[in-house]
């Protein structure tokens, strides 16, 4: 019996990893100065913590998290402070802390941790004070990844070593290099999530990495859990993470599902390296290993190198031809961006840098019609129907193209590549996807709009009842304040001191009239079925919110829409602390109601 499932489509593109695979893994130099975008992780950009001028040590926090979904950011050299709010190159509407290194890269490290030996909540706050985030591309802030145990039970995590698309070979380095600390991160990570098993998934192209990791399996660090070696064939997209735990465990995660749904957690092993060295060593995440690889490097090879440090340093480190470079792409060729800007840095989500000649690849073939072969149906290893997905976006078609599963495309580029017309299929369906998030984004700050108006009038409600509920309590005290001073001067409770006998039948109508005057002018009783349903809705809506929140922040969402349904929860939370407050006030004024009507009987029968 095979180790392996099978899964859907998939491609065998030329893997053009030998350029540097074959070269040992090296160190880049120290750059002159580094530049720290602020947004290099899924959520919200990081703050800021330090200001111009300052000095700082290699590993000390210079930004911290912002909001539910972020991570902080740590100085990767010592050195001056330059700037807090720089553009980054490449990227003009994101901003970045510069540092000017001093040449000495002095460090400031955290306390070392025996996780082993320590409680989970130090271990997740070391994860969040050292700014891992997961290094395959995604850039996930890894402890909220390890927090999925509170939501889902967690009983497999798998180690993403399929490494599938072209030209990257980063994971197969730090494999070679760290296998012991990959397995013991694994351990670390399996550990906080409660996972009983690991499963490594590792392609076939990669036998000196699978020989490291054996040979690590008889190593002291890596015993204490179940660890198992699965080797699948060399097919792309098969490091895709749902495509993974399909071929590993032959379960298919759901269309809008995530794999903690499946009990299920996937890591890259440089993240699981980061997070050894975090909490091992006291080492935040400042550096990175990165593949350096395209026809236009004399000396292409994997390096380790700082975050930040400028893209030029490094193709200048594996030796650039400029006169022979066509093209810059950050990524691998398919999933893949390119860059205009040689400046731009290296951030925690750059794992390959291609500088390509023009016959290594050449620009796309202009896009022809489609002739509806349906090549494009039979690579998608997502299921899906790309041709009638692009008719759709083509045609603005978008609520048909997400009812179609649009956001189920993991953007491989498979249809692309194998699109014999050209078309480029994953253009149309990542615009597509930006319309649709556009519009969410638009309808949630509708829904803001709508729940401010309505917290509005709920505080006014509020600010009414509560206003009528201290008239009715100086009513009250003025009527006792009557009835004791009457009482005090022997007169009957009708009749107020100072006033003369009189027998005008008219003065006694006009004064048993004026008691139901006075009721008909009160105000009326609180309808506290009504108020306890709102209640209850109040309540209700707060626990979605709360779910929608925590959904959107497991399944990686713009950090817009996160901030936005931060803002929800929050009206939520208001809306329900004011549905409390008039439940209360109008049971308070119930109370007194009946008291005064008590009151009332008493004072007539006497």
């Amino acid at each position: 019996m095979a180790d392996y499932f099978p899964i859907p489509g998939g491609i065998t593109p030329p893997s053009r990893k030998a350029q540097s695979a074959n070269v040992p893994l090296r160190s880049a130099p120290l750059p002159t100065h580094v530049v720290m975008p602020l947004d290099q992780h899924t959520g919200t950009p990081a703050m800021p913590c330090v200001s111009v001028g300052q000095r700082v040590r290699s590993g000390e926090c210079i930004a911290t998290a912002s909001g539910l979904l972020s991570a902080d950011l740590h100085a990767s050299l010592s050195g001056q402070i330059i700037a807090t709010d720089a553009a980054v190159p490449g990227s003009p509407q994101s901003q970045a802390i510069v540092i000017k290194s001093d040449g000495l890269d002095e460090w400031l490290h955290l306390p070392s941790l025996n996780w082993r030996d320590t409680n989970t909540e130090t271990l997740l706050k070391r994860l969040a004070q050292s700014g891992v985030v997961g290094l395959g591309g995604a850039a996930f802030p890894s402890h909220i990844k390890a927090h999925s145990r509170q939501r889902h039970t967690i009983n497999t995590l798998i180690v993403n070593a399929a490494e599938c698309e072209p030209y990257i070979s980063c994971d197969d380095a730090t494999l070679r290099a760290f296998a012991s600390d990959v397995l013991e991160g694994a351990q670390l990570m399996a550990h906080l999530v409660g996972a009983d098993s690991i499963l490594i998934g590792i392609e076939d192209d990669k036998p000196e990495a699978l020989a490291a990791l054996h040979a690590s399996l008889d190593d002291s660090t890596a015993q204490g859990g179940r660890i198992d070696i699965r080797v699948i064939p060399t097919r792309y997209p098969s490091g895709g993470e749902r495509q993974l735990i399909q071929r590993l465990l032959g379960r298919e995660v759901p269309s809008g599902g995530l794999p903690a749904d499946l009990g299920v957690l996937c890591h890259n092993p440089g993240t699981l390296r980061a997070a050894l060295h975090a909490v091992r060593d006291g080492i935040p995440l400042v550096s990175r290993t990165v593949t350096l690889t395209g026809e236009a490097l004399t000396h292409p090879s994997n390096v380790i190198a700082r975050i930040g440090t400028p893209l030029t340093a490094l193709l200048d480190f594996a030796k650039i031809d400029i006169q022979r470079l066509h093209r810059l792409i950050r990524g691998g060729p398919l999933m893949g961006q390119a860059l205009t800007d040689m400046n731009a840095p290296l951030t925690k989500a750059t794992n390959c840098i291609i500088a390509a000649t023009q016959q290594e690849l050449p620009d796309p073939a202009p896009e022809m019609p489609c002739i509806r072969c349906a090549a494009c149906e039979e690579v998608c290893p997502s299921g899906l129907l790309p041709q009638q997905l692009y008719w759709f976006t083509k045609g603005q078609e978008h609520d048909k193209a997400e009812r179609w599963q649009l956001f189920d495309c993991i953007e491989c580029g498979a249809c692309d590549y194998i699109c014999p017309s050209h078309i480029p299929l994953v253009d149309y369906y990542r615009a597509s996807k930006g319309i649709i998030r556009q519009r969410r984004l638009e309808a949630a700050k509708a829904d803001h709009a709508r729940h401010r108006f309505e917290l509005r009038q709920a505080r006014l409600a509020r600010d009414d009842a509560e206003k009528h509920a201290r008239r009715a309590a100086r009513r009250q005290a003025a009527s006792q304040r009557t009835t004791n001073a009457s009482r005090a001067a022997g007169l009957p409770p009708a009749v107020q001191p100072g006033t003369p006998p009189t027998t005008d039948h008219r003065l006694i109508a006009s004064s048993t009239t004026a008691p139901e005057h006075s009721a008909q002018q009160a105000p009326p009783a609180p309808d506290l079925r009504s108020l306890r349903i709102a209640q209850s809705a109040a309540r209700a809506a707060q626990r979605k919110a709360e779910r929608t929140l925590t959904r959107a922040i497991e399944s990686g969402e713009d950090a817009s829409i996160l901030a936005d349904l931060e803002t929800r929860l929050v009206i939520a939370k208001e809306n329900l602390l004011t549905a409390d407050a008039q439940l209360m006030a109008a049971r308070d004024s119930s109370t007194d109601q009946a008291s005064d009507s008590t009151a009332g009987r008493e004072t007539n029968s006497q």
